[in-house]
């Protein structure tokens, strides 16, 4: 709870400034702001909301899971333009680290039954941890295959792994791994619970292999029809392992 407390008023506290900071500029220059220089700011105060809009939801989102008010609503889901969309979503964050991004969707995968702002949402994060873990020079693949009766999601990266020590722990609410207050990476540690519990949703599993200097490989099977779970849904189990070059 004190590590939680810690890293949200961290990351509340970033955006606001650059909020609050740049809004003074506008507000109370003395001096008229050049066009360009204006829009330069709103568009930080912008990217700024939608970081704060992004983190509450989050906080909502595994708020109303772990309290069993969460309901999917399931419809036909075209994987292919789901992964479109987050891929173009996540390209400039990639390319602005100079992370490579690629995506490979096979044809006989194309099209599940699920919640699609969930399937949006298990993409999304699942890309955006390996960015953010992959250095500059570092790739990050999307694939996305089927497997049995169910689709599997594989997001693989080149980037710094996990030890260990904390594999375990992967997917507990508000845990990261290598946590400390001078850590090099942000977040809050809701982005891979909130994945656990929309899988979970779904009656789907998550499988990690992961290790220092490694990379990380995620799996996300989901079945083809999310309403053929038949039975309570609990959050996903998530099978961990080392990682081999």
């Amino acid at each position: 709870k004190d590590r939680f407390l810690a890293n949200v008023s961290h990351e509340l506290r970033t955006p606001l400034n650059a909020v609050i900071g740049f809004s003074d500029i506008m507000r109370l220059s003395t001096t008229p702001i050049a066009d360009a220089r204006r829009v330069e700011y709103a568009g930080i105060i912008h990217d700024a909301g939608q970081h704060l809009l992004a983190m509450v939801n989050s906080l909502l989102d595994v708020s109303k899971i772990e309290a069993g008010r969460f309901e999917i609503q399931p419809e036909t889901v075209q994987l292919t333009t789901v992964v479109d969309q987050v891929v173009e979503m996540m390209r400039l964050r990639a390319d602005q680290g100079g992370v490579s991004l690629r995506a490979t969707i096979d044809p006989r995968a194309g099209e599940i039954v699920a919640d699609k702002r969930a399937c949006r949402q298990i993409l999304t994060n699942l890309v955006s941890n390996a960015v953010k873990f992959t250095g500059e020079g570092g790739s990050v693949g999307l694939l996305v295959r089927p497997e049995g009766n169910s689709v599997a999601i594989e997001v693989v990266d080149t980037g710094c792994g996990v030890a260990s020590a904390d594999l375990a722990r992967l997917g507990d609410a508000f845990f990261q791994a290598s946590s400390s207050y001078d850590r090099t990476h942000e977040g809050t540690g809701l982005g891979l619970s909130l994945v656990r519990g929309l899988v979970g949703l779904h009656g789907g599993a998550i499988r990690i292999e992961s290790s220092p200097g490694e990379g990380t490989r995620c799996v996300v099977t989901l079945p083809l029809d999310c309403r053929a779970l038949g039975r309570e849904p609990t959050p996903a189990r998530i099978e961990t392992a080392p990682r081999r070059a």
